[in-house]
């Protein structure tokens, strides 16, 4: 008998009882749980009025602090609605074994990862973010987490105005990175001297029924190569990002992850979010049994990003690339995309990726006890602000 995630969405049986129960159970909770930790965020806003370092500095810790809540709601939401392994896997560039933490009885425990990083990876379906986030979780890096999304979701209910908060990079063909957050966020993380994992997504959408004929027809026009089971990238969105960071950061040490993303289940060629969505995911119950990313690591000192100037603006590192120099990086990107497309071919065909050597790791994704801790103090924190606000409030009117 097939699995259910291997069936396409709209084939499936219609939904149980139970599976109606469960779907109501994950949005109430869902829905309740962002409303606490949205509200955390906006209760920490007046602090921004206080012209006093100490009291911005309090500003950022309570707004890291919802965002780890938010990462252990994430961790929690899959644990207990859409539970599922992560397997990964590394060519030559990236040691597996040294990307793992592991106890005293060899059990998978965690993740090591760099403190300063760039992430790319291909897009299939609107969770594509979850489970990087989630490793990054357990490498404890995740409370420097920035995402490059479309504008269209930056007032998303609830989720939007929380990213916003996140410091998220929204772009849109009006706003481009240059004029995002991009750099004043990474500099700020960076005079912190915390972690800064930047994740993009080259492809711009997802793989799907629509937008691969648009994909097609663009390779036509230009005349360059067609992928099959990826969108081609569009180079200008990652070549600032890298070049923007790396006038932030020192370039030894910021590592560039690239990252290939398949979910069993899914045929070659096939459109990942047929099989699955959020709502599928965790509302029904039906989520990827495992989710395999291979790595790849390479050094940003054999990219072709171009002369930057250390001290260059955001807007002058847009404007000072010339046009080889993009030609170089989208030839180069388009170079590791057709790596992606034999990957994700041979993920269609055998689901999985090539193990080879170093053989994979798998890691089910299960909550822990800082996890129970942080959510925790989401509510607890709310009321003792509620209190305070107004005992203060109480006073002044006196």
């Amino acid at each position: 008998m097939t699995s259910l995630h291997a069936i396409p969405i709209k084939q499936r049986p219609p939904p149980s009882i139970q599976s109606w129960l469960h779907f109501i159970a994950f949005n109430i909770f869902f829905s309740a749980s962002m409303i606490l930790i949205h509200s955390f965020q906006l209760f920490a806003l007046p602090l921004l009025l206080i012209p006093h370092p100490s009291a911005r500095t309090l500003y950022v810790a309570l707004q890291t602090h919802a965002k780890e809540a938010f990462t252990s709601d994430l961790i929690l939401i899959t644990h207990w609605f859409g539970p599922t392994r992560l397997v990964l896997t590394a060519d030559e560039s990236v040691n597996l074994e040294e990307l793992v933490r592991r106890n005293e009885r060899g059990e998978v425990v965690g993740f090591r990862l760099a403190k300063q990083a760039v992430w790319m990876s291909n897009h299939q379906m609107y969770a594509d973010w979850i489970y990087p986030w989630i490793l990054q979780a357990f490498a404890g890096v995740s409370s420097g987490l920035i995402i490059i999304l479309k504008a269209s979701l930056e007032w998303a209910p609830l989720v939007g105005p929380a990213m916003q908060l996140f410091h998220f990079c929204f772009i849109s063909k009006s706003k481009t990175l240059a004029k995002s957050n991009l750099f004043r966020a990474a500099k700020e993380m960076r005079d912190r001297d915390v972690a800064y994992h930047c994740l993009v997504f080259p492809e711009g959408t997802l793989y799907s029924r629509s937008t691969r004929p648009r994909s097609a027809k663009y390779a036509q026009t230009s005349g360059i190569p067609d992928a099959i089971n990826v969108l081609l990238p569009r180079s200008t969105g990652l070549l600032y990002t890298l070049r923007c960071l790396s006038t932030v950061f020192t370039p030894s040490k910021l590592t560039f992850y690239d990252l290939t993303v398949g979910y069993p289940g899914v045929p070659a060629q096939g459109y990942a979010q047929n099989y699955y969505t959020l709502q599928t995911i965790y509302g029904r119950r039906v989520p990827p049994p495992t989710v395999h990313m291979h790595f790849r690591q390479i050094r940003l000192e054999v990219l072709p990003l171009g002369t930057i100037r250390p001290s260059a603006r955001p807007q002058h590192i847009a404007e000072e690339v010339t046009s080889d120099e993009k030609q170089a990086f989208d030839l180069w990107l388009r170079n590791r995309w057709e790596e992606k497309d034999r990957l994700m071919g041979q993920f269609g065909a055998t689901g999985e990726f090539d193990v080879g050597m170093q053989g994979k790791v798998v890691f089910d994704i299960r909550m822990r006890r800082q996890d129970w801790v942080t959510l925790a103090s989401i509510p607890v924190g709310l009321t003792v602000w509620i209190l305070l606000a107004v005992k203060v409030v109480g006073f002044i009117w006196r």
